[in-house]
């Protein structure tokens, strides 16, 4: 197994690279600088082996250009377990909550006796017109 001597940052070719390359597979080194800026072209193949050589890609036999293992843990997605996220808080007594505002808690002693009478509808009824 090789170990990344150095991991590139997140905003140069070879860390870019490397992301195409686990979302898509392995690539050809025309693929990847047909997809990838690596900067002009003179300086292309100088960045693809300074990738190889901190150990951050690697080449297949077939030719083409792959992660290596370490880059593949590198950008391995953790797993939720079982347990992890957890259901909704269950409230068998709303009243009882201390988490529900005190404004929203119907009151006791019934409705209020002071409601002035502009206020209350005599026919409350919905008229939509079609």
């Amino acid at each position: 197994m090789t170990t990344i001597r150095e991991t590139p940052s997140t905003s140069s070719a070879a860390y870019k690279a490397a992301a195409l390359i686990d979302a898509c597979g392995p690539q050809s080194v025309v693929g990847l600088f047909a997809a990838v800026d690596f900067g002009v072209e003179n300086a292309r193949q100088e960045k693809l082996d300074r990738a190889m050589d901190i150990g951050w890609l690697t080449t297949t036999p077939a030719g083409s250009i792959d992660l290596t293992e370490a880059t593949r843990k590198h950008f391995e997605r953790p797993s939720a377990y079982v347990g992890q996220i957890t259901p909704a808080q269950y409230r068998g007594n709303v009243f009882a909550s201390s988490g529900l505002s005190k404004k929203y808690i119907p009151s006791r002693r019934g409705q209020r006796n002071d409601i002035p009478a502009w206020s209350v509808r005599s026919d409350p009824s919905f008229q939509t017109k079609a």
